[in-house]
C-alpha cells in the first residue's frame, strides 16, 4: 500500500502559531505541524492575546516524556496555554483536581475513582447501547439532521449526567455552560476570557448546588459519592466538591461529542475505510474507534508550567516558562506511527496520545469515552449504513479543543 504523502503548508517555520485562534480553522494545520516536527519540534510561540510567550511540544516522545515528569512540568498552574499567572488567580474556584500534581492530585484521583466502581461502570455501559439505539430511533425516519445537536451531542452528554445524577432539565444549561468554558476565542459562545471564567463560576456554583441536594437526598450516582468521600479523614471541601463536578461534565461531554463528529466526517471523507468497517461492524469497531479518537485528537493541548530551568529537546527552558503538548502533532508523528496520514479503521498497535501519554494525568473517562465512540458508531451503521456528511463541518474558533460545531448529514430513511 503506498502511504499517504506528509501535508505540506504555505506557512514558514516562524509564521507557525498554534496560540492563534485563527490558526485552527486553517486547511493546512496538519503539515504546519509536520513542519513543526521536521524543523523546529520545541518552538517558542507568542500568545497574540498577552503577548507573553509558551514553548511547543510536537514530537509524541517529547508529549509523552513531559507529561510523565510532573515535577518539572506542573500542572498546577493551568492548563491551557491561553491563560497566564494573574488569569489563573481568578480562576482559583473552579480549578479542580487536573490543575493538580501529586500527591495531591493521586489523592484528588482516589476520590473520583470511587465514583467508577465496576458496578458504576457497567450500568453506564449498558446505558451507552440503550442511549445510542433512542438516538437513531429519533433521527431514523428524518433522512437529513444537523449531527452535532442531534447525535454526537446528545449521546455523552447524557450518559455522564446519568452517572453524576443531573436532573434532565438541567443538563441543556450543562451543555451552554461547557460550550462556553471550553470555547477558546468563539465569538458564538462568548469568545473572551472573561465569558470562559464566568462559565467556570456558574458550573462550579451548580456542582455546589447538586452536592448540597445530595447530602440532603442521597441517590446512586457520582454526586453523592462525592459528596460523602472523605480526603485525609475529612469530608470533601466545597472548595473541591464543585469544580469537581464541573470536571466530570466538561470532560466527560465534550471531548466524546467531538470524538463522533470527527469520525462521521473522516469516515465520509474515507469511504473505502467506512466500506471495510460495515464488512465487520463489530469486529473492526474496536480498533475504529481508537483510529477516530487518534484522528479526532479532541484535546488539541494540554499546558505545563516550568517548576526550575531545565534543557531539554535540545533548548534552554526557565523556570515559570509555560509548555504546551499539542497531542493533535503527536497523534501523527511520523517516528511513532507508521503512515499516520493515513485512516485506517483496522490500525494495529495504535497507542495514541489523545487521552494522554502515561503518568499521573492520563484521562480518567477514556474506557467510557471509548465504549461511547463505539457504541454510537455500531448503532448507526446497523441502522443507517449510507449516513454521510453533506457539506464540510462548521469548525470551532478555539486552541484547545478542536471542536465541530455543525456538521449536515443525510441517509436513507429507516
Amino acid at each position: 500500500m503506498t502511504p499517504i504523502p506528509t501535508p505540506t503548508t504555505t506557512l514558514t517555520t516562524d509564521e507557525i502559531n498554534p496560540a492563534s485562534f485563527d490558526f485552527w480553522l486553517r486547511d493546512d494545520v496538519h503539515g504546519a505541524f509536520a513542519r513543526l516536527r521536521r524543523e523546529r519540534p520545541v518552538a517558542w510561540h507568542q500568545h497574540p492575546d498577552s503577548g507573553r510567550g509558551f514553548w511547543s511540544l510536537s514530537l509524541y516522545d517529547d508529549v509523552a516524556a513531559a507529561t510523565r515528569d510532573w515535577e518539572t512540568f506542573s500542572s498546577a498552574h493551568g492548563i491551557q496555554a491561553m491563560m497566564d499567572p494573574e488569569e489563573m488567580q481568578r480562576m482559583d474556584a473552579i480549578r479542580s483536581m487536573i490543575s493538580t500534581d501529586p500527591p495531591r492530585h493521586t489523592k484528588l484521583r482516589s476520590v473520583v475513582n470511587r465514583g467508577f466502581t465496576p458496578k458504576v461502570v457497567a450500568r453506564a455501559e449498558e446505558s451507552v447501547r440503550h442511549r445510542a439505539r433512542q438516538i437513531v430511533d429519533a433521527i431514523a425516519p428524518k433522512g437529513e439532521i444537523e449531527f452535532v445537536s442531534e447525535v454526537s451531542s446528545v449521546l455523552p452528554v447524557a450518559i455522564i449526567c446519568d452517572m453524576v445524577g443531573v436532573p434532565e432539565a438541567d443538563r441543556p444549561r450543562l451543555v451552554d455552560l461547557t460550550n462556553r468554558l471550553l470555547a477558546g476565542g468563539d465569538p458564538e459562545y462568548g469568545g473572551t476570557k472573561e465569558s470562559l471564567a464566568q462559565a467556570g463560576h456558574e458550573l462550579r456554583d451548580y456542582g455546589l448546588w447538586l452536592g448540597k441536594s445530595r447530602l440532603e437526598n442521597p441517590q446512586e450516582d457520582i454526586a453523592t459519592t462525592l459528596v460523602h468521600a472523605e480526603l485525609d479523614g475529612e469530608a470533601l471541601p466545597p472548595e473541591d466538591l464543585g469544580p469537581f463536578i464541573l470536571l466530570l461534565i466538561a470532560a466527560g461531554n465534550e471531548t466524546t461529542r467531538n470524538a463522533i463528529s470527527h469520525g462521521l466526517w473522516t469516515l465520509t471523507q474515507f469511504p473505502d475505510e467506512k466500506r471495510r468497517w460495515l464488512e465487520d461492524l463489530e469486529g473492526r469497531a474496536i480498533t475504529a474507534a481508537e483510529e477516530i479518537v487518534r484522528w479526532a485528537s479532541p484535546v488539541l493541548h494540554m499546558r505545563r508550567t516550568l517548576t526550575r530551568d531545565v534543557a531539554f529537546g535540545g533548548v534552554e527552558m526557565t523556570k515559570g516558562q509555560k509548555i504546551a503538548m499539542w497531542y493533535i502533532s503527536a497523534n501523527r508523528d511520523e517516528k511513532y506511527f507508521a503512515d499516520p496520514y493515513r485512516f485506517d479503521v483496522a490500525r494495529t498497535p495504535n497507542e495514541q496520545g489523545a487521552f494522554g501519554t502515561g503518568g499521573a494525568q492520563f484521562c480518567l473517562g477514556s474506557h467510557l469515552a471509548r465504549r461511547e465512540v463505539t457504541a454510537m458508531f455500531v448503532e448507526l451503521f446497523r441502522r443507517l449504513p449510507d449516513i454521510e456528511a453533506t457539506a464540510p463541518p462548521e469548525k470551532l474558533r478555539s486552541n484547545f479543543i478542536r471542536g465541530i460545531k455543525r456538521l449536515p448529514v443525510a441517509f436513507t430513511p429507516a
